[in-house]
């Protein structure tokens, strides 16, 4: 089976998790499936959905994430009929409210998870030629700068390379972190499941996401997979 297969580097990311405790902001363990297909997309300039087939896995050699303090976001909303030196020293931020009277905020303190220094290896397979040799050309020459995740994490793109997959599956150790599709995974019922997003669809103006249920599969753990040409690991969803 043909593929691309693409190498790059990411210094930082947040892949914020859908739940938010108030004061920690997590990240997914690694990039979601949307997030990468998101990606491709954005790189390709498509702007309508395009189906592939995709693997991408996490080569270092581990996985942890750091936190970062940071101001973000406002609380308060108190209301009050005049300014005076008790407000202004309780609500750093005072604005004009609707019915003659003002409104106090205050910032507050969130602790931020970030994903550090990461090296991916990406394997992608299409549909058709067309879109094969766009995502070649759109990651050998990107129309835009590539980030995965927020704008601001940036990727260093270190390889785009034409490989083949095999078509057998073979059952062995994980010399990566992936996520895991059920139908791969040894861990189904040791494991925490992942609901982890794809494709979407706009349902009255808000996306509907697909997703996939997988185990955080690391290295050392059992599980079904195929080998390229060079002896890379890939999970294709």
């Amino acid at each position: 089976m043909k593929a691309i297969r693409i190498k790059f580097f990411q210094e930082t990311a947040s892949f914020k998790l859908p739940m938010w405790n108030g004061s920690l902001l997590p990240t997914y363990p690694l990039p979601p499936y949307s997030t990468v297909i998101g990606m491709i997309h954005t790189l390709c300039q498509w702007s309508t959905a395009h189906r592939i087939k995709l693997s991408i896995v996490c080569n270092n050699q581990q996985l942890g994430a750091a936190q970062q303090g940071l101001y973000r976001g406002y609380i308060g909303g108190a209301t009050f009929n005049k300014v005076t030196e008790e407000t202004e020293s309780r609500w750093p931020i005072v604005v004009e409210g609707a019915f003659n009277d003002y409104i106090g905020f205050t910032t507050r303190i969130y602790t931020t998870e970030f994903l550090v220094d990461r090296y991916y290896t990406l394997h992608v397979m299409t549909e058709n030629e067309e879109d094969f040799n766009k995502i070649i050309e759109a990651f050998n020459y990107p129309p835009v700068y590539p980030s995965l995740g927020r704008w601001e994490d940036s990727i260093r793109i270190d390889e785009v390379k034409i490989v083949e997959i095999a078509d057998k599956l073979v059952n062995g150790k994980l010399n990566c972190f992936v996520w895991l599709p059920e139908r791969y995974s040894s861990l189904q019922g040791f494991s925490t499941v992942w609901k982890i997003p794809t494709y979407y669809n706009l349902v009255r103006d808000k996306r509907k996401f697909e997703y996939i249920k997988c185990y955080l599969g690391e290295r050392g753990d059992l599980a079904t997979f195929r080998l390229d040409e060079e002896g890379e690991h890939v999970l294709l969803i």
